[in-house]
């Protein structure tokens, strides 16, 4: 069972790749490296059902039966994708239809439509069997979702409309309702019944907003839908056993609305993380997925797939996947599995480096998750897994991900960015957050970030309303409730739904390079002042603020105002007027927080992300490839280096070190 007080680590395997006698051989360099877990069984469905209803479990058997006498416990993944070749046969609706309505054969993995009724039959039925199988043995950990639910295609099935159609009918009730949701009195589009829907989109063409933001719902719903069921059956055919999933919600092809459904299938929150090797965006954004799937959950993170290389890069940096594994501990982190353990002969992953070569050698990597393992052992007997009680949230909202993503043009900037920047300003500043659904909001906050959520619905606007009401105070960004629930403008002032409670009315905007109404040129370069104090900035966009019941906060250098404030209830209400924006978000979140009582976050040379993890405790990452001296506030003790320190101390490259008070403890033997 879990332990609490424990951090874990170990791989990724895959016995069905080699024989038994290498299995034997991996398992006591895994041993050696200092592995107590391992992940087992995804990808595989046809080597424990080659064909319909005949289970070949028993080789198996044995590597379960060889890692519990190793005491290595297994993360079981029910692997119900890829679907072996005679399950599409057996249920051809559940391949993959083009937007043509074309049958695609599966020629890769994940082109399986997982709403399909028969294809569900057989994953379910093979979910029982092997749930039934191994529920009791030895080496059982807890059960994985199957994999990266979310990845794949849409599929445009008969079977698929079908299913839409159904789904519109159970949402909008008539057909009426559907006509005035989707506007189809444009461009002559009007529905006689629900059996006139069609897919809105096609081969050569993309059809309305509304109706398209209904069809990803739908996707969204079906996968969503899936994930409940699969988890009930895991609860139901073994109660108590832990259960996570290497999910893929934002998969850019389908992916599916995590917030949604996280009550609904999530028991310990899992993820992959594969970071570029350089400290870059993309890298950021990894953190930003991490913190959706974390959501207000009070469990930490399990990091069911690690970076152990990458596709046709050997290793990274010495000492980078190190720093992430630290890095990832201040993100909640207490379970960490390295992908892959033995980099693949054949398949689409063949150049994909794992721990060990092709030819079963250590790559460097190897070494460097023996050190992880190592450094896990000192640290778990402190204050990790971290569980932080953040005192800000910052709101997601996958139907304006959608919003955006369908017009880009006028929602210029993406979605994902938006969110990205309101992630930067905390991460640069050592703050925890949440990240939070606010059509299911579950805790207290002092501040609430909202980016960019440009469709508002009832619920989520209600939400905010209540916040602000009982003494909240909220940030929100440009571009902000533009949209209502069915994906058109609002009709009233804007924001929709919130005017009253930010006191203003959105007269208009302004768009960097382009003229405004006098014939001057809007520039990209802004700066915007309160009272002594400045900023200059980037902004694209920058929203036109008539101020009704709200005042001005803070300006641009042309008067016009930039944040605006509004006294609504016994909280506060800030509306600014750019798109999300990293430097003006950590601006404003440094002008608030004497105000709001925001605790001070650790303090740390640039490069250097600080936690402070337990009153006496500060866990230190240099995320950079240069040493960074820290000064302290008061002498203490290195667990990682097992040396005392005074005033300062030196953090090498992508090193870590976790600092501990000397009132904390006695630390006896340690070097001075």
């Amino acid at each position: 069972m879990v332990n609490y007080d424990k951090l874990y680590i170990g791989t990724n395997y895959h016995p069905h790749d080699w024989t038994p006698e290498r299995w034997r051989v991996d398992i006591a360099m895994m041993k050696e490296a200092g592995f107590e877990l391992v992940r087992l069984g995804h990808l595989m469905w046809d080597s424990f059902e080659p064909e319909d209803g005949i289970y070949t479990f028993d080789w198996f058997d044995e590597v379960m039966d060889l890692f519990a006498e190793a005491g290595i416990g297994v993360v079981l993944d029910i692997s119900l994708r890829p679907a072996p070749i005679w399950v599409h046969e057996k249920a051809p609706g559940c391949s993959i239809h083009d937007k043509a309505g074309h049958s695609c054969a599966a020629v890769r993995r994940y082109m399986e439509d997982v709403t399909d009724p028969d294809y569900q039959r057989y994953a379910f039925r093979f979910a029982r069997a092997l749930i039934a199988r191994y529920q009791h043995h030895p080496a059982l950990f807890c059960f994985g979702l199957c994999n990266e639910q979310g990845a794949g295609w849409m599929s445009f099935s008969e079977g698929s409309l079908s299913h839409f159609q159904r789904w519109l009918k159970n949402k909008y009730d008539s057909i009426e309702a559907l006509n005035k949701a989707w506007s189809t009195q444009r461009w002559c589009r009007r529905l006689r019944s629900f059996e006139d829907v069609l897919f809105p989109e096609t081969t050569i063409a993309r059809g309305a907003p509304e109706p398209w933001l209904d069809m990803r719902r739908f996707f969204s719903d079906g996968i969503g839908e899936f994930l409940v069921q699969l988890s009930q059956l895991v609860e139901e055919c073994a109660p108590g056993v832990p259960h996570s999933s290497n999910h893929y919600s934002g998969h850019k092809n389908i992916g599916f609305d995590l917030l949604k459904y996280t009550d609904g299938f999530v028991d310990y929150p899992g993820v992959g993380h594969y970071p570029d090797y350089v400290m870059n965006e993309q890298v950021q954004y990894t953190f930003t997925t991490i913190q959706e799937r974390l959501n207000e959950q009070e469990k930490p993170m399990w990091f069911l797939e690690f970076i152990s290389g990458a596709n046709s890069i050997y290793s990274g940096p010495e000492g980078y996947v190190r720093m992430q594994a630290f890095l990832c501990l201040q993100h909640r982190l207490q379970m960490l599995l390295g992908w892959t353990w033995r980099t693949m002969l054949g398949g689409e992953e063949q150049f994909y480096n794992g721990l060990l070569g092709h030819d079963a050698v250590p790559n460097p990597v190897y070494f460097e998750y023996a050190q992880i393992a190592k450094d896990f052992r000192k640290l778990e007997k402190y204050a990790f897994p971290y569980l932080p009680h953040p005192e800000i949230a910052v709101a997601f909202h996958q139907d304006s991900l959608w919003a955006a993503e369908y017009s880009t043009t006028h929602f210029a900037l993406p979605y994902t960015q938006a969110i990205l920047y309101a992630q930067k300003a905390l991460f640069y500043q050592n703050r925890d957050y949440n990240m939070v659904n606010l059509r299911n909001l579950k805790k207290k906050y002092k501040l609430l970030i909202v980016p960019e959520q440009i469709i508002m619905d009832p619920v989520s606007a209600q939400t905010i309303r209540n916040y602000v009401l009982e003494g909240g105070s909220v940030l929100m960004t440009g571009y902000s409730a533009t949209l209502d629930e069915t994906g058109k403008v609002f009709d009233t002032p804007r924001p929709g739904l919130l005017s009253d409670v930010f006191g203003i009315r959105v007269a208009g905007f302004d768009r960097a390079g382009r003229p405004d109404c006098a014939g001057d040129i809007q520039p990209a370069n802004r700066t915007i002042t309160r009272g002594s104090e400045s900023l200059s900035f980037h902004a694209d966009y920058v929203e036109r603020i008539e101020l009704q019941d709200a005042t001005t906060f803070a300006a641009l250098e042309n008067g016009q105002c930039c944040v605006s404030v509004h006294f609504f209830g016994k909280g506060k209400a800030y509306y600014l007027a750019p798109e999300s924006n990293a430097e003006l978000l950590s601006w404003m979140i440094d002008q608030l927080s004497e105000e709001l009582e925001l605790s001070a976050p650790p303090t740390a040379p640039e490069g250097v992300q600080a936690r402070q993890i337990a009153p006496d405790q500060i866990f230190y990452v240099n995320t950079t490839n240069r040493a960074k001296k820290v000064s302290l506030p008061s002498a203490a003790y290195g667990v990682l280096s097992e040396k005392e320190y005074q005033t300062e101390f030196l953090l090498a490259p992508y090193d870590g070190e976790l600092l501990i008070t000397h009132s904390a403890e006695n630390h006896a033997g340690s070097q001075t």
